[in-house]
């Protein structure tokens, strides 16, 4: 029965999906249920199994968009997209690469996808709403942005690349990485804005900036805590979901926005949704699901398709775990092996393990994807079917992403023509 666990655990997430699709009921509720059952037969305890269910996220997940909940409550991200609208005038068209350089270079300053990917993509989201602009495609932008930025010699990204590489004698390859996972992100945000018609974006801009009222008092203070939440998040390398609850914290005390009404605007039946399904998977994982899909790509790998396998491990690891968290510190030393042992290059291989795992962050299983789920029934009100939707888009966009990344991998983009390495 053992040996056979790992098949059943991977049948079981497809028969979890096809059922939640299909009936549409929430599958966050149903996937809790089967790793509970699975889990249970694997001989997992129960500590193991809701070890899955991501508080960390969870609690990033409320604390972001309940004080964004509370800047829509009170006007303020109303008013504040209607001047953004005027100063574009009637070049729309730009806030799409508007949204993307932003989310790009405040990453890459920072400590990354992190903290710049949750608050660009929620704020894009909420902006989405209210230019009456396509929300998805706004909030990718973003989130496609802080991805891409993430590699910078300054980030949290870089910086452990660095650290993993070094006693493996490797160094110097700062700039080829940060230029090879900002090339990934850029080409795939161009699929997006070409998918989505970017090109002819067009928002309602009934007021000149000389119409649009001044922000009042507490629309200010709003404005305020918000950035204050950005400078220390990305500054001072906080941690975004607590500190948002501390900035909701005083919009509640300084009669910025009605604590009951933002309360009930956070969207549970979401973030049951995105943390049900990572419990399961986190059970498949433990379970071997995960190993096997891994081994057997390996079992396949040569010289010429080294890049290109491991390139498509390292996508498939990352919709059901961190990039930082565990391909990187797992994946590395496997590629300083495969380099050694097919006579590759290890700083391309590492470049397309990156970026290809990044590649993958806009799966609903990620934060990536999770915050642009939770963000957009946190401005509307959303049906379950409407969920399931967004998460099977949210989910074959990032097949077709990794798709891309493997193929780049393959054609040696990731090399850059050995011009900064």
């Amino acid at each position: 029965m053992q040996e056979y666990l790992p098949i059943i655990s991977l049948l079981v997430l497809a028969v979890v999906v096809a059922i939640g699709f299909i009936k549409k009921i929430n599958l966050g509720f149903f996937a809790l249920g089967a790793a509970f059952v699975l889990g249970t037969v694997g001989g997992m305890k129960a500590s193991q199994i809701t070890a899955g269910f991501s508080s960390s996220m969870f609690v990033t997940l409320v604390g972001v968009t309940f004080m964004f909940g509370m800047a829509s409550q009170n006007g303020t991200l109303e008013l504040f997209s209607k001047k953004v609208v005027a100063l574009v005038g009637k070049r729309t068209v730009l806030i799409p690469i508007l949204m993307f350089v932003l989310s790009a270079f405040i990453s890459a300053i920072g400590p990354g996808h992190i903290a710049a990917g949750i608050l660009m993509t929620t704020f894009a989201m909420f902006l989405a709403f209210e230019m009456k602009i396509n929300p998805m495609a706004t909030s990718l932008y973003a989130k496609l942005g802080a991805n891409a930025g993430c590699a910078s010699t300054l980030s949290i990204t870089g910086i452990l690349a660095a650290q993993l590489s070094n006693p493996m004698g490797y160094s110097g390859f700062g700039l080829h990485l940060f230029l090879s996972t900002l090339l990934s992100g850029f080409i795939f945000t161009l699929v997006v804005y070409i998918l989505y018609k970017g090109y002819a974006v067009k928002a309602d801009n009934p007021m000149k900036w000389s119409e649009i009222p001044a922000f009042n008092k507490q629309q200010r203070i709003t404005i305020i805590v918000i950035v204050i939440v950005v400078i220390c998040c990305i500054g001072f390398k906080l941690d975004t979901g607590l500190f948002a609850f501390l900035a909701a914290s005083v919009l509640i005390l300084t009669g910025c926005a009605d604590e009951k009404k933002a309360i009930k605007g956070i969207p549970w039946g979401t973030l049951v949704f995105i943390c049900g399904v990572g419990a399961l998977v986190n059970v498949i994982n433990k379970l071997g699901g995960i190993k096997l899909v891994s081994d057997y790509l390996s079992s396949l790998m040569s010289a010429n398709s080294a890049v290109a396998i491991m390139s498509a491990t390292s996508g498939i690891l990352s919709w059901v775990s961190s990039t930082t968290g565990v391909v990187m510190p797992a994946l590395l030393p496997i590629a300083h092996n495969v380099a050694q042992t097919f006579g590759v290059s290890y700083v391309e291989l590492m470049s397309a393990i990156i970026a290809t795992s990044f590649a993958a962050a806009i799966s609903p299983l990620s934060t990536g994807g999770a915050i642009i789920m939770s963000s957009y029934s946190a401005s509307k009100e959303t049906t379950t079917e409407e969920m399931n939707n967004m998460f099977k888009t949210l989910f074959l966009l990032s097949v077709a992403n990794v798709l891309i990344n493997v193929l780049m991998s393959w054609l040696g983009v990731f090399n850059l023509g050995h011009l900064f390495y």
